[in-house]
């Protein structure tokens, strides 16, 4: 990034006022370096901290107030802004894709003039959930600052990680000579759901403009922590698989002045409260060993210690117990075996008729490897209501096969993340959430997936919820994170 382009940049995040729905900042402390957790390595070559973490904030800022809400998505804005943005860079080419009215999908690439390996794919995604307004304390297409953390619509799912890659590839513009590989940078469409507008779109129309990718970076890891020290980088290398099962219910209809024993509705709920009971049965794969390994090795809790430890052992009556004990907890539970999420609660139409039928949703995320109709017979068992039917809505595609942790791409994020933080746990993972990486991976690219912020629990789980926030020196972290990652697989010499 040369200083003649950080110029005009810093001049105008110095006036507020010129930016397009952004909120006041506060600009006497310098956020970028404030968190107790802020790296203590020098700041890598090619990459001024101050001026990259300011620049992921103000691109944040203004993505953040693109609405983009899906449904209905209307990416095309947010698409022709960031090909505006990234059209300056030297050695960048882009593409706006338009795959529905007013949806859109964007592929930058940075070429490298002396490139003598297979390119780098890095991706994000520009819809976003949507919100209930009512419920936030401001406005959630507003970029907002408050109490050290960012607030907004997309912060951390996915603009956040958008805003960084765009840094990021800035700044390896300006060293694309010392490249060993094209970068390209995708913004997808619908990645949050409803028509197929995005990935798969772009692997079945344009699949030639992501070039014979080597492997690709996307969201779904996350970098954690844990009591206010960063402890652990979960580098995701598979995820669950998404799909939705409901349980519907029959019975007599009639006038809510004469109560009927076989209420469809109370044996709705009944049966959906003994399926949020319940649980599928505990199993763990090559990923999630591997993860709770790691977990146990730096696990300072005694107690914690040894359930993690007795999980991962051959004593597989000690291995179900220390399971139980792990389960407790809700994050431990959901990587643990396939869950089921009671999501949409629904019937009757008047207060005083008893209907004739109800629904239930259960949001479903099975392991990899899940066998989906032994889960619905398992629930429909669990359910324990004649009345209540459960069923599969929709069949997910059969999963991928995990990213190997023996690439390139993943050596580089563990070599990023121990330069900045030496010592650190970095392991591979299986999110819970879906991702566009399922699509890549199933189109023979090994993808590999990381939240690049620092964010205790309660952050995380904010995702899809009220006031979805990011804490502001993460956003420097995380960019210094992408860059240090891309420079080492792109590079010759890599980042330092």
């Amino acid at each position: 990034m040369s200083r003649r382009a950080l110029l005009p940049l810093l001049l105008s995040l110095c006036a507020c006022d010129t930016l397009p729905a952004t909120a006041h900042r506060a600009t006497d402390v310098p956020w970028w370096s404030t968190a107790p957790w802020a790296t203590a390595a020098p700041a890598p070559a090619g990459l001024p901290r101050a001026a990259a973490a300011a620049a992921t904030r103000d691109r944040l800022e203004r993505l953040v107030a693109f609405d983009t809400r899906n449904p209905p998505g209307d990416e095309l804005a947010a698409a022709q802004w960031l090909a505006e943005e990234l059209g300056r860079l030297p050695g960048v080419e882009t593409h706006v894709l338009p795959s529905a009215p007013d949806r859109a999908n964007l592929v930058a690439r940075l070429r490298a003039p002396h490139a003598t390996q297979r390119p780098v794919l890095i991706l994000g995604h520009m819809d976003v959930v949507g919100v209930d307004e009512a419920r936030w304390h401001s406005p959630p297409l507003l970029a907002t600052e408050r109490d050290g953390y960012l607030y907004g619509r997309g912060v951390i799912d996915d603009k956040g990680m958008l805003a960084a890659a765009v840094t990021a590839l800035e700044a390896l513009a300006e060293r694309r000579e010392e490249l060993s590989r094209d970068v390209i940078l995708l913004a997808t469409a619908g990645e949050e759901g409803g028509p197929e507008v995005g990935i798969v779109w772009v692997l079945e129309n344009r699949r030639e403009l992501l070039g014979d990718a080597e492997f690709a970076l996307n969201e779904g890891g996350r970098v954690r922590l844990v009591a206010g020290r960063l402890h652990s980088v979960n580098v995701q290398t598979t995820e669950k698989l998404a799909c939705n099962v409901v349980a519907t219910a029959q019975g007599p209809s009639g006038h809510g002045s004469v109560p009927v024993p076989d209420n469809a509705l109370a044996a709705l709920a009944r049966a959906a409260a003994r399926v949020h009971e319940w649980r599928a049965p505990q199993r763990l794969n090559d990923v999630t060993r591997r993860f709770f390994a790691g977990l146990a090795s730096r696990e300072t809790d005694p107690a914690l210690r040894a359930n993690l430890e007795a999980l991962v052992g051959s004593d597989q009556e000690a291995a179900a117990l220390a399971g139980d004990a792990l389960s407790r907890q809700p994050v431990f539970n959901a990587q643990l075996r396939t869950a089921a999420a009671l999501t949409i609660l629904e019937g009757g139409f008047r207060s005083n008729v008893i209907p004739s039928g109800g629904r239930a949703v259960f949001n479903v995320r099975a392991l990899p490897d899940e066998d989906l109709d032994a889960i619905v017979a398992q629930m429909q068992a669990a359910g324990g209501e004649p009345a209540v039917t459960f069923a599969l809505e929709d069949r997910p595609e059969p999963p991928p096969p995990s990213s190997s942790s023996d690439t390139a791409l993943f050596a580089a994020l563990e070599a990023a993340a121990l330069a900045m933080v030496p010592g650190v746990l970095v392991t591979p993972f299986m999110s819970t959430g879906a991702s566009d990486g399922a699509a890549l991976r199933r189109a023979g690219i090994p993808t590999y997936g990381i939240l690049p912020f620092p964010m205790e629990l309660p952050d995380e789980l904010r995702m899809h919820g009220d006031d979805e926030r990011v804490p502001l020196p993460a956003l420097g972290w995380g960019t210094e994170y992408l860059y240090r990652t891309l420079a080492s697989v792109a590079g010759e010499n890599g980042a330092r």
